[in-house]
């Protein structure tokens, strides 16, 4: 009897050394590529979007922690304090500042910016990283569908606005957090959306939509300062666990959320790992630009993201709908 309780017994360890094994192996493949990168960035200045929580939180703390200073552009300040308080209980020597930014509204893009072209002369790295998916259908004060409006026609203006500070840094980047539902959207429903203004083809389309424009928009922006010190590229982070979902039923229903906990855990990224990809991007020595990153190497977008003429005419067509807001002083 005891024999076989011992065989019984040992059994069950090494069912469960396997079985953890197995988990293990898996959570270190789906938590992707690590940045291992040592560059600093003492008194450099980095913008990040969406920078109360998620991602742009769990950047903020690996940048800081290289002595970068961070300007966390938040639409809602008091998360953003929080957000503060939050990194600088992990380094007292933090040096962050919370300003208020709502991508919703051109006229706070305007005024966040003439804000920071005022108090920096130069910013080392724009990271738009602020989005938001699955979001009811709705208008911005602008007159544009809210996610394509959040996700890219915001971040547009937002990055020319900043050229002038960027190109005062020896080695500027910015990333632009973009998506592999990139692949899945075609440029006409993309140019449809765009046209139309507040045309809403699904959830799942106009998020995909949001991010090829994103991902077109870097390729031809790099283009367009190639000859400045400015790099520009557009990054992936993968499947993060953030309030990103917040609005997606499987996800925000409790009870499904917490039936679905072992699924996340193994296949999800948590935002540290999120971020690694997005740090790589941002200390990598490598200066190529245009280019699409995942899990911290170089990845390839889709045909149409590849496509130079589609990008060049999106570019145009961008400027042409934005023509009213847009600044021709901050063109390229």
């Amino acid at each position: 009897m005891q024999f076989l309780l011992k065989i019984v017994t040992w059994k069950g360890i090494a069912y469960t050394i396997a079985v953890g094994s197995i988990v293990y192996g898996l959570k270190k493949y789906f938590g992707g590529g690590v940045c291992y990168c040592t560059a600093r960035l003492d008194g450099q200045v980095v913008v990040i979007t969406g920078g109360n929580s998620g991602i742009g939180k769990a950047l903020a703390v690996e940048l800081v922690n290289r002595g970068a200073t961070i300007v966390l552009a938040c639409r809602n300040i008091e998360k953003g304090l929080e957000a503060k308080k939050h990194i600088l209980s992990k380094n007292r020597k933090a040096k962050i500042f919370v300003k208020h930014l709502d991508l919703c509204s051109f006229s706070s893009i305007v005024k966040f910016c003439d804000t920071l072209n005022l108090e920096f002369n130069e910013i080392y790295g724009l990271v738009n990283n602020a989005g938001i998916f699955y979001h009811p259908y709705g208008i911005t004060e602008d007159g544009f569908e809210v996610t394509l409006q959040t996700n890219y026609l915001g971040p547009f203006i937002l990055t020319h606005h900043l050229l002038k500070p960027l190109k005062q840094s020896i080695h500027a980047r910015i990333i632009n957090v973009a998506s592999d539902e990139h692949r899945r959207v075609s440029i006409n429903q993309l140019i449809a959306i765009s046209r139309t203004q507040k045309d809403f083809k699904g959830h799942f389309v106009n998020y995909g939509a949001s991010k090829l424009a994103l991902v077109l928009f870097t390729k031809e922006l790099a283009k367009k300062l190639q000859n400045t010190n400015v790099i520009v590229n557009a990054v992936d982070p993968g499947n993060v666990e953030t309030a990103i979902y917040r609005n997606f039923y499987p996800l925000s229903n409790p009870v499904l959320y917490a039936l679905q906990w072992i699924i996340r855990v193994v296949l999800v990224k948590t935002p540290t790992e999120g971020c690694q990809t997005l740090l790589h991007a941002l200390l990598t020595p490598n200066r190529t630009t245009g280019q699409y990153y995942a899990d911290c190497k170089l990845a390839l977008p889709s045909p149409v993201a590849a496509d130079e003429r589609i990008c060049r005419e999106y570019y145009q067509l961008t400027l042409e709908v934005l023509a009213s807001w847009f600044s021709t002083e901050s063109e390229c």
